[in-house]
């Protein structure tokens, strides 16, 4: 117990002497730099947060009343002086035609008639009445006596006005009870039909269409013209033609005559049909309400006013119309609706993103600053989008722009340019398809916005991931937006063939949609790059100069180190393109990943010169620490000289946690007191494991390139097998278990590593030496040899 507690004090006091020799540095300024940093990157809690602040802003844009504030007031006749689409399908009532409408419904109904109940019994009385007047005439006239009718009674003086011929004729019939009874018959039948009277008759249009009721308003006859109704001297006729058939044909005409004119007096002028006005004013009426008004429906897009239009008065009543509309869309109701719709469908989306990156972008979940990174483009770009539809809202109306050009101005493809660079592809086209579908819901669910959006995401997202250059970069989301907008346009032409207007707009907008898009792509990215210091390939490429500060010190203070460096990044490159992964990332991460090396290049092999080791003075803790220490001094140099996080990276994990064989082999074999074991963790860098694709090449490159220094005369096969024993042993300390490389991409990298070392480590001929002239007349440095000696002869 008490040789361990020595132990342990004495290996701290010998990293306390070597810290102030200078031997091995300090983190403690890494570790104020960035603890707030780590904890901020694990922490759940943020990570949680920062969705929960894209949820609100998404729930926000989609519930923010948008409606246009109509503030013109327009008079009849004037000229309007905007143009007003309407932003939604809007209908109204045409007064006039649904007037004309009602009008024709009150016109077919037909008009109800009353039939007399008492009619019959009135002809009845007055035919009795009749005919015994005929018969007391008769009576009277057989027997010589002249008949005189009495002034009081119709009756009498009406049979007075027959002559004797007629009365002769009617005799028969006033004296037959069986005749009496057929002419009875004949007269109630024409009176149950109905008789108008002629001057109703008269007063109504021809096609004038009737009803016939009973007392208790019952349809006694269904709807028929008015003009096929008998008046009373039609009904006369009748009544005359169907009596006469039962007399002999010799007194017919006579009798004809006869019962015309008194079936005439029975039946009066006037019929036996009563107008009901009461009745026809109520089915009328409700005719008039069941007829339904006539509706004008206009389209969203479509023109409510348009500018230099003389307005009359159903234009302005049509304006007030959509306005009420307008706001009745943003009262409170529909506006609680609209806040618990919106939520749902953000949630909604918010969850399927979250399981989307947790399957195919893992990375992301586990890093606050990437969800931090995606988080914040996607509430800036919905963001933007609703600030150009809320521009576009205010300017459109004043320059005639139909409002479905919004669609084809809103930068939808901004999220997947940007995630496209600054992340990757797969979670660039989920990005793009997330801001597609708010500002879909934005512009009232428009699905032409959302597939827009889709396949603009995912044509410009792919063009722009492998940019090299901004310059590049600008070029090809400005090319690929435009190009992709005008060819998505060829279908949208179709449908507004009656505008053609609107294809001049659209055409034109494209390009600024595309150039917009470039330009505020370009510009965030800038800011992303500094904000959330991640690195594009444009960055990483500016990093490739080997001008840099820290590269040039590498060539002149440790120009073995240099040279190393420029040897893996070449192998870190070709493995990156054959497997797929970043091969500018990859080069770059190489070219730092030593530089730790400069705070004591003289103690690192491939700088030492004179061949002398430094290290044979110093105990093998030491030169273990010292060897273990340029991790540590690169990762502070790197912080010191604002490298990239991804380059900080590679430079801790690539030894990951290695171990210093050839020191710990030497303080193994150097122990004195082989009762205490050496601890091996003590010789093992700290860590952590290479896990991104690029680190892990960085890290196989450098054991490799390393170890191929060692071989005599190196061949493919003796490379190979190097290359092989390298892989198996990092495999089998586990120095790969975190690593995001396939066996499948470990045997490209193999193969690659092995081509690319050939070539490198490729044998040269020996060139034959000229025994006979062993110094070389042209040879300048031996020409200006002798002329210094002649000079330094003649002074």
């Amino acid at each position: 117990m008490f040789s361990s507690i020595r132990s342990f004090i004495s290996k701290k006091w010998k990293q306390r002497e070597m810290g102030r020799k200078g031997l091995i540095g300090s983190r403690r300024r890494l570790k104020s730099n960035e603890t707030f940093s780590s904890l901020a990157e694990r922490s759940r809690l943020l990570g949680i947060f920062i969705l929960a602040v894209v949820w609100c802003v998404c729930v926000l844009v989609l519930v923010i009343p948008n409606p246009k504030i109509i503030s013109i007031s327009l008079v009849p006749l004037q000229r309007s002086p905007v143009s007003i689409f309407a932003d939604f399908q809007f209908e109204y009532e045409d007064v006039e035609q649904t007037k004309e409408k009602r009008d024709a419904a009150k016109a077919s109904i037909p008009l109800f008639y009353k039939t007399n109940p008492e009619s019959i019994k009135e002809a009845s009385v007055i035919s009795k009445d009749l005919f015994d007047e005929i018969q007391k005439r008769a009576i009277l006239e057989k027997g010589g006596q002249a008949y005189i009718p009495k002034d009081d009674s119709k009756i009498s003086k009406f049979i007075g006005s027959f002559d004797k011929n007629h009365i002769s004729e009617l005799v028969q019939l006033a004296q037959s009870p069986e005749q009496q009874r057929n002419y009875m018959g004949q007269l109630t039948d024409v009176l149950e039909a109905g008789i108008i009277s002629q001057k109703e008759k008269d007063s109504q249009p021809y096609g004038r269409k009737i009803r016939i009721i009973d007392t208790k308003d019952r349809i006694i006859k269904e709807v028929f013209i008015l003009a096929n109704t008998p008046t009373p001297s039609e009904s006369a006729e009748k009544v005359a033609e169907e009596t006469i058939k039962y007399f002999s044909p010799g007194s017919k005409e006579a009798l004809r005559k006869a019962l015309v004119k008194i079936t005439s007096f029975i039946i009066g002028e006037k019929g036996n049909l009563v107008y009901n006005e009461a009745i026809t004013a109520e089915n009328r009426k409700a005719a008039e309400a069941s007829a339904p008004p006539v509706m004008l429906v206009i389209k969203k897009g479509q023109p409510v006013i348009t500018r230099d239009q003389i307005v009359e008065k159903e234009d302005i009543r049509r304006l007030k119309l959509y306005e009420e509309d307008l706001k009745s869309r943003t009262a409170s109701v529909n506006f609680w609706r609209q806040l618990l719709r919106s939520s749902l469908i953000s949630l909604f989306m918010m969850v399927i993103t979250g399981i989307y990156l947790y399957h195919v972008h893992p990375e992301v979940i586990k890093s606050n600053q990437k969800i931090w990174l995606i988080a914040f483009a996607a509430i800036l770009c919905i963001l933007i989008n609703y600030s150009v539809v809320k521009f576009f809202n205010v300017f459109s109306s004043d320059f005639d722009i139909p409002p479905i050009i919004v669609m084809k101005l809103v930068p939808i493809a901004l999220l997947s340019v940007l995630i496209s660079a600054l992340i990757g592809l797969r979670a660039a086209v989920y990005g793009g398809l997330f801001v597609s579908i708010i500002t879909a819901i934005m512009l009232d669910n428009s699905f032409n916005l959302l597939m827009d959006g889709l396949f603009i995401s995912c044509i410009s997202g792919f063009f722009v991931r492998h940019s090299s250059n901004y310059r590049s970069f600008f070029i090809r989301a400005l090319m690929s937006v435009t190009l992709t907008l005008i060819i998505m346009d060829i279908s949208f032409f179709w449908e507004v063939r009656e505008t053609p207007k609107i294809i001049y707009w659209t055409a034109g907008i494209s390009v600024l949609n595309g150039f917009l898009t470039a330009v505020l792509a370009l510009i965030l990215l800038f800011i992303f790059e500094s904000l959330f210091q991640v690195s594009t390939n444009m960055t990483l490429l500016t990093l490739c100069d080997y001008n840099h500060p820290l590269l040039k010190r590498l060539q002149l203070e440790a120009p073995g180190t240099y040279h190393h460096s420029i040897m893996v990044s070449t192998l870190a490159e070709q493995a990156a393109q054959e497997i797929g992964a970043n091969p500018i990332k990859a080069r770059v991460c190489a070219l730092f990943h030593d530089i730790g090396k400069l705070s004591k290049p003289e103690y690192f092999t491939e700088n030492n010169i004179a061949g002398e080791s430094k290290h044979k003075e110093l105990h093998p803790r030491m030169s273990s620490l010292i060897i273990l220490n340029h991790v540590k001094e690169g990762v502070d140099m790197a912080l010191k000289n604002k490298l990239r996080k991804v380059i900080r990276e590679a430079i801790e994990q690539h030894h990951g946690t290695d171990l210093v064989y050839y020191f710990f082999k030497r303080a193994v074999d150097e122990n004195p007191d082989k009762n205490i074991p050496i601890e091996e963790q003590e010789y093992r860098y700290p860590g952590p494991l290479p896990r991104e694709k690029e680190v892990v090449l960085v890290s196989l490159a450098d054991a490799c390139e390393a170890a191929s220094r060692t071989l005599q005369k190196p061949t493919p096969n003796k490379i190979d097998a190097l290359v092989w024993e390298i892989f198996r042993k990092r495999i089998r300390d586990g120095q790969l278990d975190d690593a995001e490389l396939t066996f499948g991409e470990l045997a490209k990298v193999r193969e690659s590593f092995v081509k690319t070392l050939s070539t490198m480590l490729h044998g040269r001929i020996a060139y034959p030496k000229d025994e006979n002239n062993e110094e070389d007349e042209d040879d300048l440095f031996m020409a200006a040899k002798k002329v210094s000696a002649t000079e330094q002869e003649s002074t």
